[in-house]
């Protein structure tokens, strides 16, 4: 079943009085994705907060201490699969509450995020429908048991989405709807294969937690799994394309590392909610397995990633030879060959314009369709 998603602007941008004896709300922004929608807070400074849930009719209300508007009330109507409205009111001197008016009963988490490079304190509510997030599950999962004998199964990953836009150009295009826009090329050209299924980790401007995406692959029974980005440099020379698989014992090289690192700070920057582990209860079941597995997955991930790096070198520039290794979270699952791609460096002027055309988009879509089909090919 497609879904189809979008990130709704919904701002709030208040002027700052002169003296504030609190926190200010300076912005408020909803995300919606096919199981959830994420309501996201901008505060000036930490606050403490209250919530009490409605059930007739369906509401969250969230109250938080110590905080101002600049006006005494906003409502917001909105256009979202499970919220109608937002309300923001000033009870008193410093105490604001929020309501959200939900269409149907929904399961709430609410964390905070903590400052991090260009990001403020966050207060981040998730509204889940349980009923759809089970039913997303289970279709994934019914892709796996009734895929036809011989089809493979692939899932691109369009990296970062929703609160984190990954890096940004000189003319401010965003990683995450470049990605999201070659992952859905690829898939499409792959999907015209008989033999071949691809599915998309995320269909729509909206996060998905790292470890999350994983296992959105081993519900689909992935037999491949491509994780797509473009880098960023605060070198503005800086191009090329190339190819990363996991390493476990430490990066190739410093860049490698950097890199690894960059990438894994997605959940800070997009906000992931801490959920219990999937993996066994034994730890010492789980090691076992992940050692009969990986040598087997990663020699694989070599492969395609060897096989990739030559396909693209026609269409692009290559920045290395050949793949390079680090620790990268999404690329951990023992039991399916994993690589992440860096198309472009779209902090150069010149590989954002590229990467912004759909020629480029096109040939890099075709050039991963065709190395999945050679790594699948006796």
């Amino acid at each position: 079943m497609k879904f189809v998603s979008f990130l709704i602007g919904v701002s709030i941008l208040l002027i700052q009085p002169c003296t504030v004896l609190g926190a200010l709300v300076t912005d408020v922004r909803l995300w919606s994705a096919p199981d959830h929608s994420r309501v996201v807070i901008d505060l000036t400074e930490s606050i403490q907060y209250e919530s009490s849930p409605l059930e007739n009719p369906p509401q969250f209300h969230l109250e938080l201490k110590g905080t101002f508007l600049y006006t005494p009330k906003r409502e917001l109507e909105v256009k979202d699969p499970f919220l109608s409205k937002i309300s923001l009111m000033e009870l008193e001197k410093g105490r604001v509450k929020l309501v959200l008016h939900q269409k149907k009963p929904l399961h709430v988490n609410v964390f905070t995020l903590k400052p991090y490079e260009e990001k403020t304190y966050r207060l981040v509510i998730d509204l889940v429908d349980i009923v759809q997030e089970k039913k997303e599950i289970e279709e994934r999962q019914k892709q796996k048991e009734i895929k036809p004998k011989g089809t493979k199964i692939v899932v691109v990953d369009p990296g970062h989405g929703g609160e984190d836009p990954g890096a940004v150009g000189p003319r401010k295009t965003m990683e995450k709807e470049i990605v999201l826009k070659v992952g859905e090329k690829a898939v499409h050209l792959l999907n015209q294969n008989k033999r071949i299924q691809a599915f998309l980790t995320r269909k729509g401007d909206y996060f998905i937690p790292l470890e999350q995406r994983t296992k959105i692959a081993r519900e689909y029974g992935a037999d491949l799994f491509v994780s797509l980005h473009t880098d960023g440099s605060f070198n503005p020379q800086a191009r090329g394309s190339s190819v990363y698989c996991l390493s476990l014992l430490g990066a190739t090289d410093q860049a490698a590392k950097t890199l690894a690192d960059k990438e894994n700070l997605s959940n800070i920057l997009g906000g992931a909610f801490s959920k219990p582990t999937d993996l066994s209860k034994d730890p010492n079941l789980n090691q076992i397995l992940l050692d009969l597995r990986q040598n087997d997955t990663m020699r694989d991930s070599f492969q395609f990633a060897e096989t990739l790096l030559k396909d693209i070198k026609p269409i692009n520039p290559l920045k290395y030879p050949s793949y390079r290794q680090a620790n990268f979270i999404v690329l951990k699952a023992p039991d399916i060959p994993s690589v992440l791609v860096e198309m472009a460096y779209i902090t150069n002027k010149e590989d954002e314009r590229i990467l912004n055309g759909g020629e480029f988009q096109g040939k890099m879509a075709e050039t991963l369709a065709t190395s999945v089909k050679r790594f699948f090919t006796p």
